[in-house]
């Protein structure tokens, strides 16, 4: 039993067919038992101890699939921190970061927020990966060392509370549910073996909960998307650790009713394959990456239900260029140049200035956040 052939384009490494091999073989086994939601698959594919995308492979960088922001330039550290600052002022406490990966977006808003004298009490990085928590304390001792005795790597929330809760790139990584309309009801997709024993999706039963939430945008047989289960429970665990202060959200998606556009018939699931964008999850389980948009007005929703209070909701663009991102002088001239060019791959629309949303809940906090006053899209989400 196996997946589909891999493309041309999937050339493996020895190392990589050996752990294909081994992966496939894991999750054979466990289909043999029966079908698994694209959910509990997606779950297993990324985070998995022994065959995760996350827990094994280099994944960042030239090296990995793709750069994210704070990969490209400490310019969305240094831009952050300028909203970060007066809410220490205000609030004190200490900054969590959910999804903190080799510690990068860490580091650089510490040195910014050191400049300016307004250290947080502790940073919690929270990631799930060990080699990534063990990557980013190396990183720390390093590159910070004078304030490493306030930074904590950990796997889970800590117990403890924060002013500022901040994840980038992380909504995009939980696990999806994905769905196929017929009948103007939501059918679950599974995991599964075919006839002939190739893993392929199937439709499961209907899951009513989608076909409510989705019943007033008329969507037609065929029709196949996603949603994030998950991210009613993020955000539950962060309002859990948020004293007075803001949740900020930094990834890419849509609101609603462009998310489920008629004619993006096909959801927006991707993944990436040494840095090869593909729409088929079911090839290279646990080599690479399985991502999907995220739909920000269930992500307003979800707020909502904590009992936060939607502080705005915008484009990365303006969000960073609301927070004077670029402002801080350059060295040399190759210094301006490089700043230039991340910036404007930071911001631009065609670039990730638009596609890569900002959304921000507070609690306690009255003072309107910086990175909204040129632009606030929360009209859109209701």
């Amino acid at each position: 039993m196996s997946g589909s052939s891999l493309p041309a384009w999937a050339a493996l490494a020895p190392a990589e067919q050996a752990a294909l091999a081994h992966n496939e073989r894991v999750l054979d086994a466990r289909l043999a038992q029966g079908p698994i939601t694209f959910a509990d698959y997606m779950e297993w594919a990324l985070y998995d101890d022994e065959c995760g995308y996350y827990t094994q492979r280099e994944v960042f960088g030239a090296r990995g699939d793709y750069v994210t922001a704070p990969l490209m330039s400490a310019h969305l550290a240094r831009a952050l921190a300028r909203q970060w600052a007066p809410i220490l002022d205000t609030h004190g406490g200490s900054i969590m970061e959910a999804g903190s990966g080799n510690g990068q977006l860490a580091i650089d808003t510490l040195k910014a927020l050191g400049a300016a004298g307004r250290l947080p009490e502790r940073y919690w990085m929270i990631e799930r990966s060990a080699r990534l928590r063990a990557c980013a304390r190396e990183r720390v001792a390093a590159e910070i060392p004078q304030w490493a005795d306030r930074v904590f790597a950990v796997a889970d929330w800590p117990d403890a509370e924060a002013s500022i809760i901040v994840a980038n790139e992380i909504l995009d990584a939980l696990p999806a549910t994905r769905f196929r309309m017929r009948g103007g009801r939501a059918h679950t997709l599974l995991v599964t073996h075919d006839d002939n024993g190739v893993r392929t999706l199937a439709e499961g039963p209907e899951d009513p909960s989608t076909t409510a939430a989705l019943a007033d945008l008329a969507l037609g047989d065929g029709y196949e998307s996603e949603t994030l289960p998950g991210t009613l429970d993020f955000l539950r665990k962060a309002s859990a650790h948020l004293a007075r202060g803001v949740i900020v959200l930094i990834d890419y998606g849509f609101p609603r009713p462009e998310f489920y556009h008629p004619q993006r018939r096909q959801g927006t699931l991707m993944c990436h394959f040494h840095q090869q964008a593909h729409a088929d999850p079911l090839i290279l389980p646990g080599l690479q990456d399985i991502t999907v948009h995220v739909d920000f007005t269930a992500i307003a929703h979800a707020g909502r239900m904590q009992r936060l209070d939607l502080a705005g909701y915008t484009s990365q663009g303006a969000f960073l260029l609301a927070l004077g991102i670029g402002e801080d002088p350059p060295t040399d001239d190759r210094e301006a140049l490089l700043a230039l060019q991340a910036i404007k791959r930071l911001t631009l629309p065609h670039e990730m200035g638009e596609l890569f949303k900002v959304i921000a809940f507070e609690r306690g906090h009255t003072t309107p956040l910086q990175g909204f006053r040129l632009l606030d899209r929360s009209r859109a989400l209701t």
